[in-house]
């Protein structure tokens, strides 16, 4: 499959979606790549994307389903902590900065959009929160 950069400078890349292995950008463009965003962060590879079951968190070959099966936490700040949790266990958790701090320190009109492009983890949370307990054939159709 192919997926975007959660970037746009990113270019879209070659995303195998059993091992997780990501590419070197391909000569494709954005329009003709397929639902989902790719993101490095600490020299590892996440991705957020979808099957005909519903939207999918992966980084290597682990992977969650954005169902209420799962519950994603995250917490803001300059350093920040995404974690998934299946039945009260962490399965998942990631610390990283926050690569938008300077620009809410400077740009006065900064807000929930803005942060949520400059923070990929904030993006997944934010997708989970809204499709959890949605249909994913509503998704498609949107």
């Amino acid at each position: 499959m192919f997926l975007c950069h959660y970037r746009y400078d990113g270019g879209v890349r070659r995303f195998d979606e059993v091992t997780g292995a990501v590419s070197t950008p391909v000569e494709r463009p954005r329009e003709k790549a397929d639902w989902g965003f790719v993101w490095r962060e600490s020299g590892r590879w996440y991705a957020i994307r979808k099957d005909d079951q519903s939207l999918i968190f992966q980084t290597g070959p682990r992977s969650w389903r954005l169902r209420n099966e799962v519950e994603f936490r995250i917490t803001r700040g300059l350093r920040r902590r995404i974690q998934v949790l299946r039945d009260g266990v962490i399965e998942f958790d990631l610390r990283y900065s926050f690569r938008g701090g300077w620009a809410v320190a400077l740009d006065p009109t900064y807000d929930g959009m803005d942060e949520e492009s400059d923070d990929f983890f904030l993006y997944v949370y934010q997708m989970w929160r809204a499709w959890k307990d949605e249909d994913i054939a509503d998704f498609m159709n949107e």
